[in-house]
């Protein structure tokens, strides 16, 4: 934990023990003295225990500090930052007094609505923006009058450059998943947004993990930022169980996909996918076996983008294909699965995914289907994982499908990688013994993927049977 700030009081000694103590018993919102109208919110909502980010950060934001808090989306960071805000957020005035910055329209619609729900007995208008729809209607909302804003980088300079919204009054500027916003090609927009905030301001930064960029970030605009990081003795959760099933190629995926559907009769299941075309390819092969499957896309229009993800989140569409950026900002508790169709080049993306399900205290499996050509990006995320090999599934192996040295010999006649057909099916099972997690050792790094700005990967998509594509939910 970095110095307080000076003049602020040094309250070091309370954090650590409560950090120490959190295994043993968590403690209680109650315990913060949150003013009668939120308490009250709070009962209503069923929250009553903090979760360890919880306890560790609403004590230092309260007293004023700046902080950067390390944890994954899931583990109540945002009513971390949110319940401090309000206790002390005065309403009424035309002008935001805190602004949230949030990389994706699905992750800004979800911190929005956590507002409301923690501030219903409050007289505070929190107003959310984002790209993929008209200005009008949510000009409109800002020019009314508001006091917290909730938005995607891009658009909130759009309403900042035309005067809409004024941020010479904030008073608390959060980055909520900063490390994503900046793999989206957002430092700019980020940079501009805090460099028309006053400087007096309080900044809360949260970060799955810690790259250098984000470390260079809280360091060009906090003042001595208290910083708190609550990680599982192993990057993915303990109650996530981890499997990779070792296939051929495209052909063989699929086969392997609807066998492990079958198997599993997963609740919920995330299915993700390397690449738009991919995303379409495979919702419509799954659709085709009967499966209540949808897709979801940038180039679906705000409205369907929303009924897509409201027919998942309420279990009537029982599998969701989409790539990492319509992931990262689904935050559904009943995903019972995760299923890896191509393994991420990017380690993080891996924990992201990955982190979609056993939420909640909830138990969770996630599957990964690791052809020839995603070995070497599996070997990445064993590595990143701090596990010497990640379990493998029953039936994994070349005899069902896994590379042999006869299968490096050149193909003719299909290109991408898409071998001979193998001899038993290649499709691995998930049955027999449960597999431990894959966790260990904790380790930071790996390779960062890049992505273009704003994360615009386009498909199409359609929560009724339409075929969909890649999941970018990113939004300027």
């Amino acid at each position: 934990m970095t110095p307080c700030a000076a003049g602020r009081p040094d309250r070091r000694w309370r954090l650590q023990t409560a950090a120490t103590n959190i295994a043993a018993m968590a403690m209680k919102f109650s315990e913060f003295s949150f003013r009668p109208e939120i308490m009250r919110a709070l009962e209503e909502v069923g929250y009553r225990d903090c979760t360890p980010i919880q306890e560790k950060t609403m004590g230092p934001v309260m007293e004023g500090h700046d902080l950067t808090g390390m944890a994954e989306t899931g583990s109540g960071k945002t009513a971390a930052f949110l319940l401090p805000i309000l206790e002390k957020l005065q309403a009424g005035g035309d002008d935001p007094r805190a602004v949230v910055i949030a990389p994706t329209r699905e992750l800004a619609q979800q911190v929005a609505g956590e507002a409301e729900r923690l501030a219903r007995h409050l007289d505070v208008r929190v107003v959310c923006v984002y790209g993929g729809t008209g200005l009008g209607e949510q000009k409109n909302l800002l020019l009314a009058g508001v006091d917290l804003v909730v938005g995607t980088p891009g658009r909130l300079i759009d309403f900042a450059r035309q005067t809409y919204l004024r941020l010479s009054k904030v008073r608390w500027l959060v980055l909520d998943e900063a490390d994503r916003m900046l793999d989206m090609g957002f430092i700019r927009d980020m940079e501009y947004v805090m460099s028309k905030a006053p400087m007096s301001r309080q900044t809360l930064l949260f970060s799955a993990t810690f790259p250098q960029e984000v470390r260079d970030l809280s360091a060009q605009f906090m003042h001595e930022p208290v910083h708190v990081e609550v990680e599982s003795p192993s990057l993915t959760a303990r109650n996530i169980t981890q499997f990779a099933f070792m296939v051929g190629g495209m052909p063989d995926k699929i086969r392997c996909l609807k066998e492990l559907l079958r198997k599993e009769k997963p609740e919920q299941a995330l299915i993700f996918v390397a690449t738009r075309e991919r995303t379409a390819e495979v919702a419509d092969m799954l659709r085709r076996s009967g499966e209540a499957v949808a897709s979801i896309s940038s180039l679906l229009s705000q409205v369907n983008r929303e009924r897509v993800i409201q027919s998942f989140r309420e279990g009537r569409t029982r599998i969701l294909v989409g790539t990492d950026v319509a992931g990262r900002g689904l935050d559904i508790s009943g995903i019972t699965h995760v299923f890896n169709f191509d393994v991420p080049h990017d380690p993080n993306d891996y924990v992201h995914r990955v982190g979609r399900t056993g939420r909640a205290g909830r138990t969770g499996r996630a599957l990964t289907l690791v052809s020839p050509q995603d070995r070497p990006y599996l070997k990445a995320v064993e590595a990143h994982l701090g596990i010497q090999q990640m379990e493998r599934g029953e039936g994994s192996g070349a005899e069902t499908g896994g590379e042999t040295d006869r299968d490096r010999s050149p193909r003719r006649g299909r290109g991408g990688g898409v071998g001979r057909r193998p001899s038993s099916g290649g499709r691995g099972r998930s049955g027999g013994g449960r597999g431990r997690p894959g966790g260990g050792n904790q380790r930071r790094g790996g390779t960062r993927g890049s992505s273009s700005r704003g994360g615009r990967s386009s498909g199409s998509g359609s929560g009724s049977g339409g075929s969909g594509s890649s999941g970018g939910s990113a939004s300027r």
